[in-house]
């Protein structure tokens, strides 16, 4: 009962830290050019600490170590995969920035056109990852704590989607972005205080690699302890996802200027890439202490119930706060899709930023409740929501990328990049049915490839194409 309560009175004193930061922030920037993109005025500690913290999730806290405790230095190997794919996104950042930008349906107008039936599959292909993040990082909150603290399932999610709101809807991307910053900067003193304790707790490095396998520890071989085929099936899975991410391309949108966007993704890249040494430093030392544990990602939660309750109360702050961070950053990013890319564009184009406001944070609310209710009564079919990243950067990875670099060389099209965006979408589902070893959102890449070139060549000539494409014929 004693650790409950220490958990629930450190949670409510973060989770209020947040929220008043979120407040101030609000009201001090306010505007729906502040809730869109930030104001266009991040400074680079904030882009990378609201990129970091976003992408980091809970998936660090639990399967990543998990990663560690079953394959050693390999965490490290997916991190930076993943930050590879965040670091290709600066080669875009130069354009994207001139082009003010606010959500990804932006980039195929101006390379495609204004064709609604395009713009509306790209805006579903957008929401659905930011919403799939959403109802799985509830659902993962909810099963971590209903165990620490004996809190039903029920009640934890509706408390979470609750907080959840304090942290969007007073400034929408500013506030999320400066309340990421400050719980990414949480997320890393926690790390180290909690490396430290670890190391102390197993008895120091050497006592480590007493205990475990060799294989595993070695340096740089450990990284591929995991396995080639593993590492090749997370190469293929993980680079889409980060290349066709919205919230990731908001951080860009948001940042101050070109340099400070460039500057913020290669620190949290780089960040990104300690944060999985960390995760493989505890599943390693998690390891050494307790080598017979059933399923790796066990270890995470058998760390928790060997520390004192003092640290038992920081370390669950600092769990709340890697969820959270990528909560909120989700909620936002599929509210500016529904606001400005079906409300603003198809329903009342005229709309004033006032009543857009009012808008995004009626929908924000919505939003939230409808993942809540998704996550409380079809917990198990969350499985599924995850394949939404697979099947969006099916979709959209071949039309933004060959169109970026086509849109000064060749007459693109809308009717091409929604021959692209639909082949990739059937190639993705035809090898999820085949069940192919290779994960099927390669398959789905390359069916977008062929679809893309075909449809282009199919109806060059006679449509309107983008508005790249005007400013090269004007000249």
């Amino acid at each position: 009962m004693e650790a409950t309560w220490a958990i629930i009175i450190g949670s409510l004193i973060i989770l209020g830290i947040g929220s008043a930061i979120s407040v101030y922030v609000g009201r001090k920037q306010s505007g729906s050019e502040n809730w869109l993109v930030g104001g266009r005025s991040l400074p680079v500690y904030v882009v990378a600490g609201s990129q970091f913290a976003t992408g980091m999730g809970g998936g660090v806290l639990v399967a990543h170590i998990g990663i560690g405790y079953s394959a050693g230095w390999s965490a490290i190997t997916y991190n930076l995969l993943y930050s590879i794919g965040i670091i290709l996104l600066v080669l875009l950042a130069g354009w994207l920035k001139k082009q003010k930008f606010s959500t990804l349906p932006d980039i195929f107008k101006k390379l495609y056109g204004n064709n609604k039936k395009m713009l509306t599959t790209v805006t579903l292909l957008a929401v659905v990852v930011p919403f799939g993040w959403l109802c799985t990082q509830l659902v993962a909150f909810a099963n971590l704590f209903t165990e620490i603290t004996g809190i039903s399932f029920t009640l934890l999610i509706i408390i979470f989607g609750i907080i959840s709101l304090c942290f969007v809807l007073p400034g929408g991307l500013t506030s999320v972005a400066w309340t990421d910053f400050i719980f990414g900067c949480l997320m890393l003193a926690v790390s180290i205080v909690s490396a430290i304790y670890m190391l102390n707790m197993s008895g120091g490095w050497s006592n480590i690699v007493s205990n475990v396998p060799q294989e595993m520890i070695a340096f740089p071989e450990g990284m591929g302890a995991i396995g080639a085929s593993t590492i090749l099936l997370w190469t293929f899975a993980i680079f889409p996802g980060a290349l066709t991410n919205q919230m990731s391309y908001q951080r860009i949108y948001a940042a101050k200027n070109i340099k400070v966007a460039k500057q913020g993704f290669i620190i949290a890249a780089i960040v990104g890439v300690v944060s999985g040494a960390w995760a493989s430093f505890m599943g390693i030392a998690i390891l050494s202490q307790q080598p017979g544990l059933a399923n790796s990602e066990l270890a995470a939660g058998w760390f928790l119930t060997q520390i004192p309750t003092w640290f038992l109360a920081i370390y669950a702050s600092f769990i709340i706060a890697t969820i959270m961070s990528t909560v909120s950053s989700a909620v936002q990013s599929v509210v500016v899709n529904i606001s400005k890319d079906i409300y603003q564009s198809y329903v009342n184009p005229e709309v004033s930023e006032r009543k857009l406001l009012y808008i995004s944070r009626l929908l924000s609310i919505s939003v939230v409740i409808i993942a809540v209710m998704l996550a409380i009564y079809y917990p198990r079919a969350l499985g599924w929501l995850q394949a939404t990243y697979a099947y969006s950067a099916a979709g959209l990875l071949v039309p933004i990328f060959l169109g970026f670099m086509l849109r000064n060389k060749f007459s693109l099209t809308a009717k091409g990049a929604l021959g692209g965006i639909l082949f990739g979408i059937i190639g993705a589902a035809s090898a999820q049915i085949m069940d192919t070893v290779v994960p099927y959102a390669v398959y789905g890449i390359g069916s977008s490839l062929i679809g893309f070139i075909v449809a282009h060549f199919l109806f060059r000539g006679g449509q309107e194409v983008g508005e790249e494409q005007k400013e090269v014929f004007a000249e």
